[in-house]
């Protein structure tokens, strides 16, 4: 999958004084991801959270599709601590991994979306926008950091929320075919895919 990342990690992380804590013991942590996510609550809500969407599909799954699932989710972790390498830094690899692996539980396992009052993510939604040819799914995640996830084909995007006077407005500069941005108000949005045409949309159920 082509993905775009955030440059900055300013708004998510940048506090050493933990008041959140992760779903693992921080005394055992070895990654320099998971010291990462020790020292950041906006990342340890997003592990939180994570491991919320993870329980609940584990438990609705057997057999092999239970297998794969445990797979995909080691692999996801040998990702995640694999992000001491990434140009982009530390921080704000590990907060992409957290977004992208949100997404992938939610869209992949409808377990994972029957107690959304218990965590800070919903959807997928789908916008179906004017002149595009592919369905974009979309996950928002309502943390200490709010981010919209969305996805089409084999590209997907995590967008920061920015202030806005109105509805919602998620955008970011650091995309290397350039800006992107989703604005949202009810059920109608607006999206500017990386380097594209802003996009007159529609959210929608996902049926």
């Amino acid at each position: 999958m082509k993905s775009w990342y955030l440059a900055t990690l300013s708004a998510l992380c940048g506090t050493w004084a933990l008041a959140a804590d992760p779903s693992f013991d921080c005394a055992k942590a070895q990654s320099d991801a998971e010291i990462a996510v020790c020292s950041s609550d906006a990342l340890a809500e997003l592990d939180v959270e994570v491991t919320r969407l993870y329980r609940l599909a584990a438990s609705d799954v057997s057999g092999e599709r239970l297998n794969e699932l445990k797979a995909m989710q080691r692999g996801w972790i040998k990702g995640r601590d694999e992000c001491w390498k990434s140009s982009l830094g530390l921080d704000t690899c590990v907060a992409n991994e957290y977004a992208f692996r949100i997404m992938d539980l939610r869209t992949g396992y409808a377990n994972a979306r029957t107690e959304d009052a218990a965590g800070v993510s919903n959807g997928p939604k789908v916008l179906a926008c004017d002149g595009f040819d592919a369905a974009i799914g979309v996950v928002f995640v309502n943390s200490r950091a709010p981010m919209a996830v969305l996805k089409w084909r084999d590209m997907a995007v995590a967008l920061p929320s920015v202030p806005t006077g109105s509805g919602a407005k998620y955008e970011s500069d650091a995309f290397l075919d350039g800006a992107s941005s989703l604005f949202t108000k009810g059920d109608e949005a607006l999206f500017m895919p990386p380097g594209g045409a802003e996009l007159k949309c529609r959210i929608e159920e996902v049926g």
